[in-house]
């Protein structure tokens, strides 16, 4: 399993362009500001270049796909090679797998304040009834849970359709993570790096996932 730590600010704009589709180009045309294009361009492209070093083609030629709920995978005779992208405002980890799904979620440290009162929207009544009282705790609590959330759901596929508060991410053995069945396939990690010093970022990975290398 690794895990790389992309700057997409690193990419200029001319270099990510060669790396995408037709309808990738069309896809970031929709975006309303010129730099979020530019930002969603540069993590597309990152994406793609690594997963083509892997497979030792050409990025443009990465045969992207997605499955019903938007998560992107590769088609055969690729499709053993999992991988998922999380972003934000300067940074940006492409998590590849040779073991199974992956779900990868990063987010600014400073994103937990916004999560106060958002509680009952993305927490389980059991998660409800630990959160700390104190703001800054809780802050940190809810953006740990949110993370976390996301990571795992994103490995299953499902994203956010499947709601979170249906899902408790309090420990309830050894291996396995969440309450939902199909989540007891992951282990969920905090990812420790000095570039990620000022986010809060988490992976689910397969239980049989033994070493994680983050490079970058």
């Amino acid at each position: 399993m690794i895990v790389h730590v992309v700057d997409p600010s690193a990419l200029a704009d001319e270099d990510a362009l060669l790396s995408l589709t037709a309808l990738e180009h069309e896809q970031a045309a929709r975006f309303r500001f010129e730099k979020d294009a530019r930002h969603w361009r540069a993590c597309r492209s990152a994406l793609r270049r690594i997963l083509g070093e892997i497979l030792e083609i050409e990025s443009v030629f990465v045969p992207l796909d997605f499955a019903e709920f938007g998560k992107p995978f590769l088609r055969d005779p690729f499709g053993d090679l999992h991988f998922n992208l999380s972003h934000c405002h300067d940074l940006a980890l492409v998590a590849v797998s040779c073991d199974g799904p992956v779900g990868v979620d990063l987010e600014a440290e400073n994103r937990g304040r916004s999560l106060l009162g958002c509680e009952q929207a993305f927490c389980h009544p059991e998660e409800m009834a630990t959160l700390p009282e104190d703001e800054e705790l809780r802050s940190g609590t809810l953006l740990d849970l949110w993370t976390g959330k996301e990571a795992l759901l994103k490995g299953l596929g499902t994203g956010m359709s499947l709601a979170p508060e249906t899902v408790s991410l309090i420990p309830r053995g050894e291996h396995g993570a969440g309450t939902y069945p199909r989540l007891q396939g992951f282990k969920l990690h905090r990812l420790d790096h000095p570039r990620l010093e000022q986010h809060v970022a988490r992976l689910a990975a397969p239980l049989s996932s033994e070493r994680i290398l983050i490079v970058g």
